[in-house]
Order: structure tokens, then C-alpha cells, then sequence
């Protein structure tokens, strides 16, 4: 009986009733949408936005956002890096602002700088080759061609590296620290191919390692804290941190403090390979190495590694080149022999002031150009945030595409990599989906069928089992397993999970609704009880063997505990368990990620046995 008659629900009072219960309906469906939508759009999202709460990630439609999206890429989420390369001093990316202007003159300059400079490799870095918890691009291509390289081998790959890797998902490489004193660039066929990614890479996803940018984010900021208290200290008249650089040469004696702080950095901190050397004879280096091996060329050859020198005479000094291992300590202890004087400092910063004063002769040249104030080239920095600015602002859809499908196309990478999961998943859910069609069936077939003494209480047993929790007949079901020699194997997982008392009493329900009349034919033909099963049976029961296949495929799908407890090792993993670890490794927006592509199998076999499980509902019931 209706609330309202036909003329009271077109009264006001009815109207505004029917729309009272219409809004209301309206807000528990959104309540129902909102997380759902929150957990899509957290999908897209990363390190930098992952605590917004828009369903649309800013950087979808902000061009700042997206600038700083692409810092947070190119720079790994290491504040620091970007901090040393803007010469700036930001506290995270999300505070991040873009160049007030965009200088298109300095920006060609920079490129083709780049370009014409022929930089040393260890100059420069490459953007996003190094993850934390967002795998970026060019880590990808990294380890794609490390694998092709390799023929897909991962123990070959670890063997050659001298790393203790299984899978190819666990390849990465940390940033060089090429400025650093402590860091020792080793060769091998990873960093081969970072090197060939670098040189193919474009200019805006490089980083410009800079001494300058280096000692301000080491020793200036921790140290001084405050632009006011390092003024003071090394007695400089800087209106900002972004004023400073680092000499070439060090400050005199008349500077005490900051020449102090200098020979503190360049002496102990900063990577020789940046040191050259000015007045000073190769013969002088060489009189310190013939002394330092006993004028013994062979010792010299077997330190250094692969040089082939016929005698001291022929080593030069170094001219910018990265030095490692003991050919770096030997030119170390030979620096520490000079006076600092002798000393000159090298690197991006230096070189790209050279080349302007190649460009532009003067500073005030440069100033009209560039329309700025340089009294010379020296404190013209290379426009590292404009280039940036202008590859976002270029290739915003590219970008844009590339950010939103990053978490969706490392699942995938990772799923594909870890071969075993996926392939473990596909099996041993159709192991359960085909023994779940054909036991459950042929068990609700006997008790229809043949009417045995008992039937309902072994019914009654099945639906008694569970009531009890799965968590009860886990150790018992374990301990049996283990004895039988079953662990981790797919008849281990596969046996405890096959027979279900509440399919075989659905089916049993649905075959006693079959005509008898069917077998009785079927019987004067002189039809078998297993030709009789699969031919009246089975045919006739699809809509409700829908409905069973498709609860074997969802608990074979979604089985997580007892699946950890049976099969622990990591070959035999399906990807509920797969899904567990690999939320340990990466952020929210890669775990959202994962559950959403893990939810479109169940959805794709639901919408295509829709119709059969209708059926399956509807036609038991009507008969």
C-alpha cells in the first residue's frame, strides 16, 4: 500500500516528500562514490600530492602543479638535489615556486651550451633513474635494457655486478654522488647503460652538478643557518643565498674565515676529479708518483687498474676527467703537497661562464641580453628552473599522460617481472574454477540422485562446517599438509579449498528441480549414470554452475591468509599475497593502483557470466 494516493503525491506536501527521499537516496549513493572516487584519484597521485583530498590531482589542470610534479620526478624526491641546483633553499616540493619570468634567451643559451659543450659525463646526472617509492621513467628504461642486455637472466646481471639480486625489480642505482670525495663511480654494465641513457636523454631531465650549490646545501645551510649569520661569518655583503658562489681560486688571506671554510670543502669534501691545477709542471707529478711506487711503473699500472704506461714520463696531469679508486687518492695526497694557491676549481658553474664570456665578451653585454645586472659572467648561474619551466609548459600533455599512468605502469612492470605470481594466479585459479564445476557437482549429483540414507545430515555437517571461522581449521588443515609433504605446492593449496558445503547444497537444491522424467528417458535408452550427469545434468544447469564457477574463481582469487601460511616462498605466490609485499614498497598512490587493476579480473567475469547468474537465481526459485 502506497504512503500517498495518486492525488496526494501530486499535492505540495507529496512533491516535496518525494523529493526529500529522492535527495536522501542522492547523499548515500555519494557516500557510497566518494572513497571510491578519493582511492581512483589517489591512483594518479605520487609522493607530493598523495595527502590532497581533490578528486582531480592539481596537476591535471595546473601548469605550477605539474612544474612541480616534474621537480619531484627529475630531482627523486631529494629536496637537497634541487636545492643545490637552483641555489635556493625550499623545505619540500610542494612550496615550490615557478620562475616569475620565463628568460627565452637564457634558456637557448643553456641548451645549446649543453649541447656544444661536450660536457664530462660526471658533470652531469640523470633525472628520475632513482626511485625511493615512485618508480620513475627512466629507472624503467634502465632496467628494460639491463634485461635485454642480459636475455632476461637475472642471475647473469647479478653475477656481472656483483650484486645480490633475484629479481629484476630489485635493480636500481642511487644518484652518483659525483661531487663527493667519498664516491666511487664503479664500472659495470649498469652503469654502461645509465651512461648511454644520459647522453640520449634531453637536457631538461639533467642535472648540473654544481660545486657552488653543493657547498651551500652541505656546509653553508647547517652550518650558518640564516643568510644574516653567514654574511657575518664570511664577511660577504649577499642580499641572497642565490648571490653566492663558490671562487675558482681560494679567497686570500685576508678572507681568513672564508678562505677557511673553502679549503675545508675543497680539501676534504669535494671530489679531486673538480681540482685542477694552475703553474704547476706534469713533472712535478711525476717526480711524486715515481717516489710514491719506487719508481716502479708495473705497481703504478696494477693500482691504477687498466693504464699501460711505459714509465712516468708519460703521465700527464690530470685535466678534469673523473678519476677513481687509487689513481683519485694518489692526485688526493698530490694536491695536499701544493700550496692551495695552485689550486683551481672545475665543474658546470665555471664552464658555463666561460662560454658566456666566449658569447658575450662583457657583462654588460650579458646584462642586456639576458636583462639582469652582471658586473661579469662569473655570477651569471645556469638557468636550471627556466628550462625546466619551458619543458613542462612544452610537453604539459606528454607529461601529464606519462605522471597519471606511472603507478598503473609500474604494477604492471613489477606483475610482469615477477613472471611466477602471475602465472601462479592464472593456474590455481583455473585448477579451482574446473574442480569446483565438476566435484561439488558430481557430490549434489549423488545426493539427488540416488536419494542415500543420510542425505540431509551429511547436508546438515557441510552447512555445520561453516559456521565455524577459517581460522580454526587453518593449523589442523596446515599440520595435515605438512606431514603429506604438500607445502607450497598447488595440490597443497588447491586440496583444502575444492569441496564447499554450501555449493553442493545449492546444487543439490537445483538438481532435485530437474524432471525425473528427463533420467527415466534417458534410462530406457539405455543412457549411463556419468552419460546421464553430463548430458541432462550439466547442460541443464549452467546458470547455477555460473554461480559456482564464479565463487570458486572469487575465493581462488582472493585467498590471502591461508595462501601465506601453505605457500610462503616467494615462487609460489599468488597475487593477493604478491599485493600484501608490494604495498611495503611503494606509496598510497601505487597501493590504490594495485587494488584497482587487481579488481578488474572479478569484473570482467562477473559482467560476462552476468546473464548466466541471473538465471542462476531466479530459475530455481520459479521452479
Amino acid at each position: 500500500m502506497p504512503i500517498f494516493t495518486p492525488v496526494e503525491s501530486k499535492s505540495t506536501a507529496g512533491r516535496l516528500f518525494h523529493a526529500g527521499i529522492f535527495i536522501l537516496l542522492t547523499l548515500g549513493a555519494v557516500t557510497m562514490l566518494y572513497p571510491l572516487l578519493l582511492m581512483v584519484s589517489g591512483a594518479f597521485r605520487s609522493e607530493i600530492d598523495e595527502n590532497e583530498l581533490g578528486l582531480i590531482p592539481a596537476y591535471l589542470t595546473d601548469d605550477d602543479a605539474l612544474y612541480r610534479k616534474f621537480l619531484e620526478y627529475k630531482y627523486e624526491q631529494r629536496i637537497g638535489e634541487l636545492n643545490a641546483a637552483h641555489l635556493s633553499r625550499d623545505y619540500a616540493f610542494s612550496q615550490i615556486k615557478p620562475p616569475a619570468t620565463l628568460n627565452e634567451t637564457a634558456v637557448r643559451d643553456l641548451r645549446a651550451f649543453i649541447a656544444e659543450g661536450n660536457l664530462p659525463l660526471h658533470w652531469q646526472a640523470l633525472g628520475g633513474s632513482s626511485g625511493m617509492l615512485t618508480i620513475p621513467k627512466n629507472l624503467r628504461t634502465l632496467r628494460q635494457r639491463v634485461q635485454e642486455r642480459f636475455g632476461g637472466d637475472v642471475e647473469a646481471f647479478a653475477k656481472g655486478t656483483g650484486t645480490a639480486i633475484t629479481s629484476w625489480t630489485q635493480v636500481t642505482l642511487p644518484p652518483p654522488e659525483w661531487l663527493s670525495s667519498r664516491y666511487d663511480f664503479e664500472s659495470n654494465a649498469l652503469h654502461a647503460e645509465y651512461l648511454k641513457l644520459l647522453q640520449a636523454s634531453p637536457p631538461a631531465e639533467l642535472r648540473l652538478v654544481t660545486p657552488t650549490g653543493t657547498f651551500l646545501v652541505q656546509i653553508a645551510y647547517p652550518r650558518y643557518g640564516s643568510l644574516e649569520r653567514f654574511n657575518e661569518a664570511l664577511r660577504l655583503n649577499l642580499k641572497s643565498f642565490s648571490e653566492f658562489r663558490l671562487p675558482r681560486r681560494v679567497p686570500p688571506q685576508e678572507q681568513a674565515a672564508f678562505r677557511s671554510v673553502w679549503l675545508e670543502y675543497v680539501g676534504s669534501e669535494l671530489n679531486p676529479s673538480f681540482i685542477l691545477t694552475k703553474s704547476v709542471e706534469p713533472a712535478t707529478y711525476q717526480r711524486f708518483l715515481s717516489k710514491r711506487y719506487g719508481a716502479d711503473i708495473g705497481t703504478l699500472n696494477q693500482a691504477w687498474g687498466e693504464t699501460v704506461y711505459a714509465d712516468f714520463s708519460g703521465i700527464t696531469l690530470p685535466h678534469g676527467e673523473y678519476l677513481s679508486g687509487q689513481q683519485r687518492r694518489d692526485y688526493r695526497a698530490f694536491l695536499d703537497t701544493l700550496p692551495p694557491e695552485s689550486w683551481e676549481l672545475t665543474g658546470p658553474e665555471y664552464a658555463w661562464a666561460d662560454w658566456l664570456r666566449q658569447q658575450y665578451k662583457t657583462g654588460e653585454t650579458l646584462s642586456q641580453a639576458y636583462g639582469g645586472s652582471y658586473s661579469n659572467t662569473e655570477y651569471a648561474w645556469p638557468p636550471q628552473d627556466q628550462l625546466e619551466y619551458q619543458y613542462t609548459r612544452e610537453h604539459a600533455g606528454q607529461l601529464r599522460r606519462q605522471f597519471a599512468a606511472r603507478n598503473f605502469v609500474n604494477v604492471i612492470d613489477a606483475v610482469a617481472l615477477e613472471g611466477r605470481v602471475l602465472w601462479n594466479t592464472i593456474i590455481f585459479c583455473t585448477l579451482s574454477v574446473l574442480a569446483a564445476i565438476i566435484l561439488n557437482p558430481l557430490a549434489a549429483y549423488a545426493l539427488s540422485r540416488f536419494r542415500l540414507p543420510g542425505t540431509y545430515k551429511v547436508l546438515l555437517i557441510m552447512m555445520a562446517v561453516m559456521a565455524f571461522p577459517p581460522m580454526v581449521t587453518t593449523i589442523p588443515i596446515f599440520l595435515m599438509l605438512q606431514k603429506l609433504s604438500l607445502m607450497n605446492t598447488f595440490i597443497g593449496l588447491l586440496l583444502p579449498t575444492i569441496a564447499n558445503g554450501y555449493l553442493i547444497f545449492l546444487l543439490k537444491g537445483f538438481f532435485d528441480s530437474l524432471p525425473r522424467e528427463l533420467y527415466e528417458a534417458a534410462q530406457l535408452e539405455g543412457a549411463s549414470e556419468g552419460r546421464m550427469f553430463f548430458t541432462i545434468t550439466m547442460a541443464l544447469s549452467k546458470p547455477i554452475l555460473a554461480v559456482v564457477a564464479l565463487t570458486a574463481f572469487n575465493t581462488a582469487y582472493t585467498l590471502f591468509m591461508f595462501a601465506i601460511i601453505v605457500a610462503p616462498e616467494q615462487d609460489m605466490w599468488l597475487l593477493p599475497v604478491w599485493l600484501y609485499q608490494y604495498r611495503e614498497t611503494v606509496t598510497s598512490g601505487g597501493v590504490y593502483a594495485s587494488v584497482l587493476l587487481a579488481a578488474i579480473p572479478p569484473l570482467v567475469v562477473f559482467l560476462f557470466a552476468q546473464k548466466l547468474i541471473l538465471r542462476g537465481i531466479v530459475v530455481p526459485t520459479e521452479k
